[in-house]
């Protein structure tokens, strides 16, 4: 009977060990994604061709407000031809939720001033990013956004 109670007692501290080091590793990878986050906010204001180089994953796919789909070759290709004159760029309400060990996604609104090809733009977008993790590095696997509050 003792060795029984001692062997459901020790298998009770482990499972409360494995989730408290779960949930640690949770909030660290949740705060480590909403700094590249913002890092991914200000490559784009800066046309930062190796951050996005380095970044954004293989198969890296975006939808953006105006309708639009860009692969992972087409933004570092705007980047390098600066296609995109920003005026300002902020990012707010970030939240982000964890997946496992290898994947977040998270969400934000993003306003903006910038001229796009020469078509000005000012308005306010939510976004969510899906990020995993490549062989210890965080890449973005895919951006979308959407016009806020229907303007």
């Amino acid at each position: 009977m003792k060795t029984t109670v001692v062997v459901a007692v020790v298998a009770l501290f482990c499972c409360l060990a494995i989730s408290t080091l779960t949930a640690q590793s949770d909030t660290d990878t949740a705060q480590q994604v909403k700094q590249l986050q913002q890092g991914a906010i200000n490559a784009q204001m800066k046309d930062d061709v190796s951050w996005a180089q380095q970044h954004l994953a293989d198969g890296y796919v975006q939808g953006n407000s105006w309708g639009a789909w860009q692969t992972k070759d087409e933004v570092i290709k705007d980047y390098q031809n600066k296609t995109t004159k920003w005026k300002s760029g902020k990012i707010s309400d970030l939240q982000v939720a964890t997946y496992g060990p290898s994947t977040a996604v998270s969400r934000y609104k993003f306003t903006y001033d910038a001229d796009f090809n020469g078509t000005h733009r000012a308005r306010s977008v939510l976004c969510s990013d899906t990020w995993v993790n490549d062989s210890g590095t965080w890449k973005s696997a895919a951006t979308h956004c959407s016009v806020a509050n229907g303007k």
